[in-house]
């Protein structure tokens, strides 16, 4: 099966990208597919390379920025990201799917370490990808505690 995607010029749902995953037979197409992916993350402008927007806890350089939205009366978070490594990127792709549009009260009730269960990775990460990976949920997670904040 080839590795190659059908992704939409918007952003891929994250049961789009499950259920793609799912389909490749081997951890070298699986491979392509997380850098074909990041490959579709929007490029982040040079001020927004920034210390404040980058994840600790991350072997790469890894950007999370947090764009709130009212929607009715209702905040949602939208994210957008970026990493310095291709397979990361990947990564980075996945977890923004998972959480994009959700409220900071849906984002925080999702289990962090259920982000790539759908996707069977856990098993394939080195230790320094899953920590990085790890800091990238907690990261999201506190912009929906201050979005929560700042609505109060």
């Amino acid at each position: 099966m080839s590795s190659s995607l059908s992704l939409t010029p918007a952003s891929p749902s994250f049961e789009s990208i499950a259920e793609q995953f799912s389909l490749l037979p081997d951890g070298d197409e699986q491979l392509k597919f997380l850098i074909q992916l990041g490959n579709r993350l929007p490029p982040l402008d040079r001020s927004e390379q920034v210390e404040e927007n980058l994840v600790r806890g991350c072997v790469s350089s890894v950007w999370l920025l947090c764009e709130p939205r009212e929607h009715g009366g209702e905040t949602t978070l939208h994210f957008r990201g970026r990493s310095d490594a291709q397979i990361v990127s990947g990564l980075v792709a996945i977890v923004l799917s998972r959480y994009a549009g959700m409220s900071p009260e849906a984002i925080l009730s999702v289990a962090p370490d259920s982000i790539l269960d759908d996707f069977g990775l856990q098993s394939q990460l080195s230790p320094g990808r899953r920590n990085g990976l790890s800091a990238m949920v907690a990261k999201i997670r506190r912009f929906a505690v201050e979005a929560m904040d700042a609505n109060r």
